[in-house]
């Protein structure tokens, strides 16, 4: 496939997009804000006027938005995009272009591809996905991108291991990087461009030998492009056009690092602590964990529970465990054999007593908020990645928070335009 050919005919294609300037990469980048509050947002931002966040932050702004106040976010956010790219912050490079980026944290790299994704291909179903998604929230994100037009952080995708792209990659990165910044305390991100015409040629052809790509992280992000582009194009065939592409970054599946996410329940479901355990102990093998163990769930098959100031491992037998797909996932398991039969919880999107923790909060955070808010926590293995793409290939859904990859890129790295 050469650059310009048709946009249907294969997954990936080069593109053109927005990076920073290398000497103010490190000021622009945007720190993870999911967990700021509009204090913490705001002096950031008054501390570092480049900082990305002076896009991403209007919805900050708004946080109780009713329709007018989210019609004034949208705008002020195209805005403020807008004097970021025209200034001087921001080299453009025009298409065709690949970036490379690798991404460290904590002694883990991994390596990806930075390339448009053609949304035909997601509409076939050569995407593979693993969480549902959420009409409203779908409808948002449609809203965001009719308004600003713009896209600023690629969506998480995996490859199973393929070694011609291996190779074609550590050609790239066995040079200096472009950018290369310390983005916070635990992530480093290095960017390559690739511009040249051989190695442009060198990674369409080898991406090309892909037939299909699993969506890590940003399933909402591509429902809603696929419905953007859809209601751009009307009833015509998919083009070259940006809308029908989705920026992404494509890591190999044997260097991801999968982790689990916890659960805590504000309640017993009107059980005592002896009769949840003997509840339990009905399905599953429970063992109270000794004072000097880990309680740490370092593999599948078994996860952790703790109840009234003490640990215990429980264990989940074979015939639970050996089910096919999603069925056999520990979070399923958990969830279809516990939290809903003895604990009440049907819903995990919507009961307001369960709470979702990052496994790298560790141990020591779900012991402290069992001894404040929580009356159980319940601690997992994180996923093998094998089978989230097991799962996905089946057409199967995962439970909600099953599982969650990091390191990931930030906003502000890769800015693309959807009618660039």
């Amino acid at each position: 496939m050469t650059p310009g050919s048709d946009a249907t005919s294969s997954l990936f294609r080069p593109f053109g997009a927005y990076l920073p300037r290398p000497d103010l990469a490190q000021q622009v980048v945007a720190p993870q804000y999911d967990n700021l509050t509009i204090e913490q947002t705001h002096q950031i931002v008054a501390g570092n006027p480049l900082s990305f966040l002076n896009v991403v932050r209007s919805e900050i702004d708004h946080p109780e938005q009713s329709p007018g106040d989210r019609r004034v976010m949208l705008i002020e956010t195209a805005e403020r995009l807008r004097r970021l790219l025209d200034g001087e912050i921001f080299d453009y490079y025009e298409p065709p272009v690949f970036f490379v980026c690798r991404l460290e944290s904590g002694g883990h790299t991994q390596v990806g591809i930075v390339a448009d994704l053609a949304l035909a291909a997601y509409d076939r179903g050569l995407v593979k996905v693993h969480e549902s998604t959420r009409r409203g929230q779908e409808d948002r994100l449609v809203e965001y991108m009719d308004s600003v037009q713009a896209s600023f952080l690629p969506v998480f995708l995996i490859h199973r291991k393929l070694a011609r792209i291996d190779e074609v990659v550590a050609r790239v990165v066995a040079r200096e990087p472009l950018i290369d910044i310390q983005a916070d305390s635990e992530l480093r991100i290095a960017f390559w461009v690739v511009d040249s015409g051989d190695e442009v040629a060198a990674i369409e052809a080898v991406l090309a030998e892909l037939d299909t790509v699993y969506i890590a992280d940003g399933h909402h992000r591509a429902a809603a492009a696929s419905r953007y582009a859809a209601r751009r194009r009307g009833g015509s065939t998919p083009g070259p056009e940006p809308y029908e592409h989705l920026t992404s970054v494509l890591f190999p599946a044997d260097q991801l690092m999968g982790h689990s996410y916890d659960r805590c329940l504000t309640d017993l479901g009107g059980l005592s602590t002896v009769e949840l355990i003997a509840r339990i102990a009905e399905t599953f093998a429970v063992v109270e964990i000794a004072d000097d163990e880990d309680p740490t769930p370092t593999a599948t098959g078994e996860f952790s529970m703790y109840l009234d100031g003490r640990w215990h491992r429980i264990t989940i037998p074979g015939h639970l465990r050996n089910a096919a797909g999603v069925a056999g996932l520990d979070v399923s398991v958990l969830h279809d054999h516990l939290l809903e039969p003895l604990l009440g919880v049907v819903d995990v999107r919507t009961d307001p007593r369960i709470e979702f923790v990052p496994g790298t909060q560790g141990i020591g955070a779900l012991e402290h908020l069992c001894e404040s808010e929580f009356e159980v926590a319940f601690a997992v293995a994180a996923m093998d990645v094998a089978d989230m793409l097991t799962v996905a290939d089946r057409g199967e859904i995962m439970p909600p928070k099953s599982t969650w990859f990091a390191p990931k890129l930030r906003s502000g790295l890769v800015v693309r335009l959807l009618d660039d």
